[in-house]
Order: C-alpha cells, then sequence, then structure tokens
C-alpha cells in the first residue's frame, strides 16, 4: 500500500465583516485511505489520533482480505467495526468520541458529532480533486461556499504531520510526533519479520495498531502525571471521582502495554532514538508540575 500519513488540524472560521466576533473552531484529525484496486480513497476524520488510527487499520486490514470493490457503501460493517473499537475506558470517559467517513466528498458513516465544517471542506476537496493535490485551493472555495449561504469567512488553517508509515523492501518504518508539555521529538518504529517465527511480514495495519496504542499510551501517561501531582499535593481525595479516573488510567495503560508488547514478539520491532517509556513520560510530567 502507498505511504500513508495522518494530520492533526485545526481550521480557525472567521467573520471577515466582524473581526471581534467569536471564531468558530474546528479541530480534527484527517487520514487518507488509499483504495488502490480502484484508484480511489477513502477520508477518515477523527476527534482522537489514535481512534482515527485503529479505524483506519481496520478498514486497511478489510480490505486486504477481499478481492473486488462493488460498493464502498457496504464495504464493510461501518458502525460495527467502529463500536467493536470501542473500549471500556473509551466509552466511559470519552462518550463523545468523534469519526466520519468520506467518499467522494459525501458521508458514507459517522458516529457522534462532528463540526459541520468538516463537511464543507470535503466537498471542496473532492470537486477540487482534478486540480491536483492543492489544500489550500480546497479552503478557498470553502470560502466561496459560505458566501454563497450568505456568510463573508476567512479561514485559516493549521496542520501537523502526527504519524507516517511507509512500506519498505525489507520493513514497515512509521513516526510518530511526540508533543507533550514537557518534551517534543519525534520516534520511529521499524517493524520487520520475526526470523524466529513462522509468521508473516507486518502489514501496514499493524503498524498503525502499534503506533495508536503508543499515541494514546503516550497521552495517558501525561495525563496520569499532572494527576499524580495533583494527589501528591492533596487536591485529588482518595474517594473522589479523580482518583476512580487516575486508577482507570492506570488500569488503560496496563492494556496498552500488552498490547504493545504482544505486537513486539510477534515481530521484530526497533525503535529510534529509543522505545518511548510511559512511566518516564509520566514522572516527568508529575515533576514538572510539583
Amino acid at each position: 500500500m502507498a505511504d500513508l500519513s495522518l494530520l492533526r488540524e485545526k481550521f480557525t472560521i472567521r467573520e471577515a465583516d466582524d473581526l471581534d466576533g467569536q471564531d468558530m473552531i474546528a479541530l480534527g484529525n484527517r487520514l487518507v485511505i488509499p483504495l488502490e484496486k480502484i484508484r480511489d480513497q477513502l477520508v477518515i476524520r477523527g476527534h482522537s489520533m489514535h481512534m482515527t488510527l485503529r479505524y483506519g487499520a481496520e478498514i486497511i486490514r478489510h480490505l486486504s482480505y477481499i478481492g473486488a470493490i462493488q460498493n464502498i457503501e457496504t464495504l464493510l460493517d461501518w458502525e460495527k467495526t467502529w463500536l467493536n473499537l470501542i473500549n471500556k475506558f473509551e466509552a466511559e470517559h470519552s462518550p463523545s468520541t468523534w469519526i466520519c467517513v468520506y467518499y467522494h466528498g459525501k458521508i458514507i458513516f459517522h458516529s457522534n458529532h462532528h463540526h459541520m465544517f468538516f463537511d464543507i471542506i470535503e466537498q471542496c476537496e473532492h470537486k477540487n480533486q482534478s486540480n491536483g493535490d492543492n489544500y489550500e485551493q480546497s479552503i478557498v472555495m470553502a470560502q466561496k461556499a459560505f458566501k454563497q449561504m450568505g456568510r463573508n469567512v476567512m479561514i485559516e488553517q493549521e496542520s501537523h504531520v502526527g504519524f507516517v508509515v511507509d512500506d519498505g523492501l525489507e520493513e514497515l518504518r512509521f513516526a510518530i510526533i511526540l508533543r507533550t508539555p514537557v518534551q517534543k521529538a519525534t520516534f520511529i518504529g521499524r517493524m520487520s519479520r520475526n526470523n524466529d517465527l513462522n509468521l508473516p511480514p507486518p502489514r501496514d495495519h499493524e503498524a498503525m495498531a502499534l503506533a495508536a496504542d503508543y499515541i494514546e499510551g503516550i497521552n495517558m501517561a501525561v495525563r496520569s502525571g499532572f494527576m499524580e501531582a495533583d494527589i501528591n499535593k492533596g487536591e485529588i481525595k482518595q474517594s473522589s471521582d479523580g482518583m476512580k479516573l487516575y486508577k482507570a488510567i492506570q488500569k488503560r495503560l496496563g492494556a496498552l502495554s500488552a498490547g504493545i508488547s504482544q505486537l513486539e514478539r510477534k515481530f521484530t520491532v526497533r525503535y529510534r532514538p529509543e522505545k518511548p517509556d510511559f512511566k518516564t513520560i509520566q514522572q516527568n510530567c508529575r515533576d514538572n508540575a510539583s
């Protein structure tokens, strides 16, 4: 499969005729899934990086098992696939997590509320595809679409690559841009066949699943570290909801670490500069907040 990348995006929609008015902010993540068999693509937009990656990984895994693509809307059970990814922590503590799948600029599946601006920009991006990969032109088209609705707006976009995977001859390489309150860095993982096991080499969806576990784990470690500082200062009491959340985060971190270890046993995985350590991230955040 072609190289994949996930973009973290922020759009600011500002009324051009009322600069003192309140801006609209649209935050999300964007992942393009190539449909190489029909020379087409799906676009996934999601609330969180890790759930966007996991959903994309499931779609790619499913694509690897099917032959001809007949109907995109019935390609898989979109809702069931999404619900199967919602773990207990996600369901209880992030119930508003949203996901949206676009094909030719139209929604074919969504769960929970997402910003309507994403629908507009995807429609514009599809219409603009004949002009090549020119996202800036799609934003101009979106401004014109708002004007047709009677609103004169300016749209500003900020985007950062959050994840990249490329398929080499002997291994899969993926990169995660790590941004925490105490550290900004990029770490690279290399996945290849484990010569001690009679198993096929890793696939794109497995690299995406591993990266999703790291991204979620890093976020959990950051939250946990700052909460530990509050616990030490007596701001989170033993019987409080905050303590229940802290314990749930610790349990989730354990599950993520176990999932990562399972993939590391299945494949040969090497990291550069080094493997992210959740406990170290947790400790650094705790010390920084103390």
